[in-house]
């Protein structure tokens, strides 16, 4: 089974300290422990715009971890 993974990551922002992303493809379900461990690692950094990647290749080749809401600052 696969699935869109949509979450959030910590973003470095004057007005805003998460910042939601799904994945733009879906990915295995069997994937979702390890790519939930990888997003807790990351930090994005303002300014970001919605369908911005955060992460090329997220869980495996041609999937990436995309912004769905725009951050100025």
């Amino acid at each position: 089974m696969e699935m869109i993974l949509t979450t959030t990551v910590k973003i470095k922002s004057e007005t805003s300290t998460l910042l939601p992303v799904k994945t733009d493809k879906p990915i295995q379900k069997e994937k979702l422990k390890k790519a939930m461990k990888k997003i807790s690692k990351l930090q994005a950094k303002a300014p970001i715009t919605v369908g911005d990647i955060v992460l090329r290749n997220f869980t495996e080749k041609g999937i990436n971890l995309v912004s769905t809401k725009t951050v100025e600052r």
